[in-house]
């Protein structure tokens, strides 16, 4: 299987953000590194139980991280 590219990645995170933008419990996406490869990061204040949330957008593993509240410390 072949790595993700940027591109590749950057497409993902548009189609999340694009997803997942009338929920009030989703924060954003943004694009990282896991084991060398690129990832797209999904962004909840809380993790929306019982929703069957996406794994992979093509080549692109989606991780889903529960941040809580974010404030301005």
């Amino acid at each position: 299987m072949d790595l993700p590219t940027i591109d590749d990645a950057q497409k993902a995170k548009a189609e999340i953000v694009e997803m997942f933008k009338n929920r009030e419990d989703f924060l954003g996406a943004g694009i990282g590194q896991s084991y060398g490869q690129l990832v797209v990061r999904a962004n909840w204040r809380l993790l929306p139980p019982g929703m069957a949330l996406p794994n992979h957008m093509g080549r692109v593993k989606i991780e889903h991280h529960e941040v809580g509240s974010v404030r301005a410390q």
